[in-house]
């Protein structure tokens, strides 16, 4: 068993590497060929001309556009020396060229006339053996227009079958109350959805207005009569700090907690959408507790309703 583990990881081993080649190889000929474009913009066109002429031997670039821009610069390194051959040299490279790319033009600002004057002369003067070329690329990219035009009228036409499909759809919307958002025990928490923080807050709320409450019956009762015994005053005192303190605790959470829902708060949230068929009869779920506030000439009720 484990002769087999160790064969089975060795089999995994060697096809990720043999994966990862290709992608290492592709990355160290890019970092190549920028040092030898790096060389060229410096005017060290023999040192750009020996890296990328390496590159074109090895034959390791995949790109058209990184062997255009190799044939490119050991052309114009080659025009630029001062090689008695330099313009058979450069002649050979810039067909090179034009092989992949039939109406590659130098750019003018950054190439010499006389070298771009050359250039054009090359392409004039074999005119006719690149017009195959010319024509085989003219319908490979027609072809693939033709492609991204089928492609894109394809999904076109599965967008408008999924917007027939929702159409007379329905969209649940519920309304929410300003009010909860400034009521204690997380009400704006629980009203927006962040059960978590609601349940938190509720929590310190709880205990910390309890124990303030206990905290105030507490010295309340030691004070009967108006006074306190001298026998509990100590008693008296540190329930009147814990009273104060869990009062403080409590109003701290009531105010970070109106702060956090009002900024969260939003009069209206989608909650769904019901599809046509479904759309007259109420949506089934699980049972949700939800507040519920209303208004009569007395005031306001905050209350609590399962939603089915």
């Amino acid at each position: 068993m484990i002769r087999v583990g160790s064969a089975a990881l060795l089999a995994a081993l060697v096809a990720a590497a043999a994966l990862m080649v290709p992608q290492l190889a592709s990355a160290s000929a890019e970092s190549e060929l920028q040092k030898a474009r790096d060389a060229f913009e410096y005017g060290d066109y023999e040192r750009a001309r020996e890296g990328a002429e390496d590159l074109l031997r090895r034959n390791v670039l995949s790109r058209d556009e990184q062997l255009i821009d190799a044939n490119r610069i050991v052309a114009l390194a080659y025009l630029y020396g001062k090689s008695p051959d330099r313009k058979e040299k450069a002649t050979r490279y810039f067909l090179q060229l034009l092989s992949i790319e039939p109406e590659y033009r130098l750019d003018p600002f950054f190439t010499p006339p006389a070298a771009v004057e050359f250039f054009d002369t090359v392409r004039r003067d074999h005119e006719e053996q690149l017009a195959p070329i010319r024509e085989q690329r003219r319908v490979a990219k027609e072809a693939r227009r033709a492609e991204e035009l089928a492609r894109q009228r394809f999904l076109d036409e599965q967008a408008r079958a999924a917007a027939r499909a929702n159409e007379g759809a329905v969209s649940v919307v519920e309304r929410r109350h300003l009010a909860l958002v400034f009521l204690p025990f997380g009400a704006g928490q629980f009203q927006n959805g962040d059960t978590t923080a609601g349940t938190i807050l509720a929590s310190i709320q709880l205990v910390a207005g309890t124990a303030s409450v206990a905290s105030f019956l507490a010295v309340h009762d030691l004070s009967a009569g108006g006074k306190v015994r001298r026998a509990d005053l100590p008693l008296a005192r540190n329930l009147d700090t814990i009273k104060w303190s869990t009062a403080a605790i409590f109003y701290l959470a009531w105010g970070y907690g109106v702060v956090q829902a009002w900024n969260r708060f939003e009069p209206e949230v989608s909650v769904g959408v019901v599809e046509p068929a479904t759309a007259a009869s109420p949506a089934s779920g699980p049972p949700r507790i939800v507040p519920v506030v209303s208004a009569d000439e007395d005031g306001a009720t905050l209350g609590l309703s399962m939603r089915f």
